[in-house]
Parts: structure tokens; C-alpha cells; sequence
């Protein structure tokens, strides 16, 4: 009970980092945000424990209060990497791992296990768009130095990560179409990459049940009411 409440204060909007975090990589922090609440769903059907898995979502990506702007959820319409050579980019954003981990290890309250779940949340994936930007064919320069995934925890932390990140893209771009072939699809690289080699086929099929019925669920539209509809008849008239 007591670990609960210290993990509850760690993630405290009040709490100094998570302060610091809101006010200097405010794009990351909304990103964690929705993590922290996809996995949350995921963890209340898996039976995992929520307040860790809450934790290792909203510090996931903590280390890039180093360098917010190399981030895409921070950036405002200027992007440092289209003038950047893409192994310099690929050093840049990988490093965010490490700088995470580094902040956490100096909070002596935080569970060794949430920190082993961040460090683990990118495994050894590529950055497909620095790889193609470099036309090169040897996709494994581009991968992140990390572990894959060696627990349900840190798969967990993985999936609701990329799908977040890729729904919130395709969403930006006018391309968001289907959450079910979204989640299908990002689902099905990672684990055709090996992300998933020591997760459960049944955990996995789980987490995509859950994840589709959370983002539908945020997205129904409200019925229009008697003012809306006499506004979209004015519109539809002219």
C-alpha cells in the first residue's frame, strides 16, 4: 500500500519532474498522458499492477526534457532533423532511452522493475524514417541499442507507445482511417521484428482487444443538437 502511494505522489502533476516535464516538453508530456491511459486499460484486463504500469508510462520518455525540440510531438513546424545528417538524427532520438533511465535511477523511490520497462520500451526496433532517409539497406545501424521487451509489463509499454505515436500522426495528417488495421498492422511489425519473442500469444491478442475498444470509445461523435442541426441546414443551403 505504502509503494502505491509513493508511485501515486511520483506521477502527481505537483511532483517537481512532472512539473518540469508539463511546463518544458509539454507535446511529450499529453503523449505520456495517453500512454499512461492505454495502459492502464491494458493492466486492469491483464491484472498487471496499474500504479507501476502507470509510472513506467508517464516517465517512458522523460529524457527528452534534454532536447524537446528533436521530439515531433514538440516540434512547431520546424523539424531540426530535415537539415540534419540521419545518423546524427539517429544518434539524437535514440539517446532519449538512457537519458530516461539516468532520470529515474536518481529517484530512490522508483522501482527498479519500471525503470527495467523504459529502458526496454523501443527494444532493439528501427527508426524506419532515418534508415530511408539514408537509403541504406542494413536497417540494423538504425536500431535501438535497447533489450527487447522481457515481460508483459514492457510489452505493454511498447504497444500502447507506438500505437499512441501512430494514431496521433495519421490523425495530424488526415489519414487516421481505422484504429482496428492501425493496431493490427503496428502489431504485427513488432512482432514479425521479434519485439514479442518472450510475450504470450494470448497477452497479445488481449492488448489489441483492449486497445481497439479504448480508442473507439474516445472518439464516438455526440449527437447533434437541435442548434447544430439548424446550423448544418444554413451551411448545406449555401
Amino acid at each position: 500500500m505504502e509503494d502505491e502511494i509513493i508511485l501515486k505522489d511520483l506521477i502527481d502533476p505537483k511532483y517537481f519532474l512532472m512539473e518540469k516535464f508539463r511546463q518544458q516538453v509539454p507535446g511529450t508530456y499529453k503523449h505520456s498522458q495517453a500512454v499512461a491511459q492505454l495502459a492502464e486499460a491494458i493492466a486492469l484486463e491483464l491484472g498487471l499492477n496499474i500504479d507501476m504500469i502507470k509510472a513506467a508510462a508517464m516517465y517512458h520518455d522523460i529524457g527528452k526534457i534534454n532536447n524537446p525540440a528533436a521530439f515531433s510531438e514538440n516540434q512547431n513546424g520546424t523539424n531540426m532533423h530535415d537539415e540534419l545528417d540521419p545518423e546524427i538524427s539517429y544518434q539524437i532520438i535514440t539517446k532519449h532511452i538512457a537519458e530516461s533511465v539516468m532520470i529515474m535511477i536518481q529517484i530512490p523511490e522508483m522501482p527498479r522493475q519500471v525503470i527495467e520497462w523504459v529502458s526496454q520500451h523501443h527494444g532493439n526496433t528501427v527508426l524506419g524514417y532515418f534508415a530511408d532517409k539514408a537509403g541504406t539497406a542494413d536497417l540494423d545501424i538504425y536500431r535501438y541499442k535497447s533489450n527487447q521487451p522481457q515481460s508483459i509489463e514492457a510489452a505493454v509499454l511498447m504497444i500502447c507507445d507506438t500505437i499512441e505515436a501512430t494514431v496521433r500522426s495519421l490523425s495530424a495528417n488526415g489519414k487516421l482511417k481505422d484504429f482496428e488495421d492501425v493496431i493490427q498492422k503496428s502489431v504485427y511489425r513488432l512482432e514479425m521484428d521479434g519485439q514479442f519473442d518472450n510475450i504470450k500469444v494470448g497477452q497479445i491478442r488481449k492488448m489489441r482487444e483492449v486497445l481497439l475498444s479504448e480508442l473507439e470509445s474516445g472518439t464516438h461523435h455526440r449527437e447533434l443538437y437541435p442548434e447544430d442541426k439548424s446550423e448544418e441546414k444554413n451551411r448545406n443551403k449555401k
